[in-house]
């Protein structure tokens, strides 16, 4: 496992608040590559403070830090993307994973067991973590359930903290809501939440290391993973509700979505699929 420094935590409120909290104490004390990851959260938040919840024991709850100094780092803005990249490498050897832009972390098929599809209208893009919405809005895309997530925060130091949540022991009946999923749900298996740490300490360094020496090949590698990519969506944000078509992902991460206007660069939003 290529993590520097791992603290394991047997509950906290919130790993990416407890590592930002402990990164402002000292600093130096938190090399690239640090992790934080807890047994369980009593706190934990996602994207535009949205509330969710994990049961002790059967998600992954886990928070990094990347210090991204040299030339070579990949812009702050892609981040989230190349997080989601290496969690979906580092699912492979049990499930198979899509990405939704930019950090949701979704089933390849709509083939979990016992899954119910999701409430389309109430669809929004991306709380980082294992579902649980407080306000009960579905995550998921079209039919496919939501697995985990990804909350990405810049720390004042300039370090970034990414938080990671997958899960991956919870029962169909212990979910809180029907779009959600976990690895057990969808593959009869049960991974312990720090055999995927581990894999993902494998996976993170080598998609940093593969940006740094071809950058195009990773974007287009989460391109092709991205349920977002080519389909019709429409993006609510600080410009109002737009429909367009996403046909990429821009240079510094944005969603680029052609409308009946021209050319949408979204860097921030909830994407909705429109059928």
């Amino acid at each position: 496992m290529a993590w520097t420094r791992v603290v394991h935590l047997a509950s906290t409120d919130s790993t990416n608040t407890h590592l930002m909290r402990a990164l402002t104490a000292g600093p130096g004390e938190w090399p690239h590559l640090s992790v934080v990851v807890a047994d369980a959260q009593t706190a934990g938040r996602g994207r535009a403070g949205r509330a969710w919840h994990s049961r002790p024991g059967e998600s992954l709850t886990a928070s990094v830090v990347l210090r991204l100094d040299d030339d070579a780092a990949p812009p702050v803005t892609w981040v989230p993307l190349l997080v989601g990249v290496a969690v979906r490498r580092a699912l492979a050897r049990w499930v198979p994973t899509v990405l939704k832009w930019p950090n949701d972390v979704l089933l390849a098929t709509d083939s979990a067991e016992g899954a119910a599809p999701p409430d389309r209208s109430r669809a929004f893009h991306g709380e980082g973590g294992p579902v649980g919405s407080a306000e009960g809005a579905a995550a998921s895309w079209g039919w496919t359930p939501k697995l985990g997530g990804i909350l990405c925060e810049l720390h004042p130091s300039g370090a970034v903290v990414a938080g990671v949540g997958i899960n991956c022991r919870t029962s169909r009946e212990d979910l809180p809501v029907p779009w959600a999923a976990s690895i057990a749900t969808a593959t009869g298996g049960s991974p312990a939440p720090l055999d995927v740490l581990e894999a993902l300490g494998e996976a993170l360094p080598a998609v940093l290391a593969d940006w740094a020496g071809h950058a195009a090949r990773v974007r287009a590698e989460y391109e092709e993973a991205c349920v977002v990519v080519g389909e019709q969506v429409t993006v609510t944000g600080g410009h109002g509700p737009t429909e367009g078509r996403a046909v990429g992902i821009g240079l510094d991460g944005a969603l680029l979505v052609d409308t009946a206007r021209g050319r949408l660069e979204v860097t921030a939003g909830d994407v909705e699929h429109v059928r």
